[in-house]
């Protein structure tokens, strides 16, 4: 794949020139660069030899291009390099980090985790309603912008028409490797890979369905002190019982209700309990003295 660093770069329509400053990450079909434009301009611009793939997810950005989560795009390219012809878009450059970054970096509580898995889910919901799948849900593909605030989603090319047969995905977050159903674009799927990325961020490791199972995984998170609707909720989504991400963003909100009440009533005993303490430490002191 192309990957010169500080090479110029030319448009063979626009006839725009374009300086690669680094490379941002690497995908099944291409690479991101973050590239300067004549002017100082900066961009995200994806690169490939794969013109179906990237005309693609270049229609995908501007069919969701009127939805937050979704980066702006410009321009659709191509330029010549060493005899080879390589494909590009132009789009917004995101500041920001993947939310595996945030997990490994920032160490996120347990709160800020569920509150993400909403945010997730929500947004699938609203790709879902306009008849797609986001099927390569992953960390990679999650990004926090640091500069608006947002969660925002990338690598929009595996966006398939529900009904379908997925042809990208992770295998961490697929069903068939887990051999828990088939390789069609549904809500289900959908739902699917949200609960492996609830039980991933919760456990904070990957996983492996080539040398795992998920009964033996979901044993392992039952282990832990999460609430039991928590266990409930990921297990339902692997099973197929919550119908779509709807739901799912729904039932993750009355967990995190829950779970704020708890935390609230915890610092009200605890404050309480000290109280109390100091209480009794003065009537002891006095009855002593």
């Amino acid at each position: 794949m192309y990957s010169n660093r500080y090479d110029t770069v030319r448009g063979r329509w626009t006839g725009k020139t374009y300086t690669l400053l680094k490379r941002l990450g690497k995908g099944g079909i291409g690479e991101i660069y973050l590239v300067a434009d004549e002017y100082g301009g900066r961009y995200a611009m994806k690169v490939s030899q794969d013109i179906v793939s990237i005309t693609k997810e270049f229609s995908n950005l501007e069919e969701f291009s009127d939805i937050y989560f979704a980066p702006k795009v410009y321009e659709l390219d191509d330029f010549e390099k060493g005899g080879k012809v390589y494909h590009f878009f132009l789009m917004e450059y995101i500041q920001g980090y993947t939310l595996r970054d945030a997990i490994t970096k920032d160490k996120l509580t347990f709160g800020n985790k569920l509150d993400i898995a909403r945010i997730v889910a929500i947004t699938l919901k609203e790709i879902n309603n306009r008849g797609f799948i986001y099927t390569d849900l992953k960390y990679e593909n999650i990004m926090i912008d640091r500069k608006h605030g947002i969660i925002r989603l990338v690598d929009l090319g595996s966006i398939t028409p529900i009904g379908d047969r997925v042809r990208e995905y992770t295998p961490m977050y697929d069903r068939s490797k887990w051999n828990s159903g088939n390789r069609k674009a549904d809500l289900s799927y959908q739902v699917f890979t949200m609960g492996i990325l609830l039980i991933s961020m919760l456990l904070n490791r990957d996983m492996n369905p080539e040398r795992e199972q998920l009964e033996k995984v979901m044993k392992h998170l039952e282990k832990h002190s999460f609430p039991k609707s928590l266990y409930d909720t990921v297990n339902d989504c692997l099973d197929g019982s919550i119908p779509d991400c709807g739901i799912l963003y729904e039932r993750l909100g009355a967990i995190c209700r829950c779970s704020f009440a708890g935390r609230k009533l915890t610092y009200v005993l605890n404050a309480v309990i000290a109280s109390l303490s100091v209480l009794l430490a003065v009537l002891i002191r006095a009855v002593f003295t």
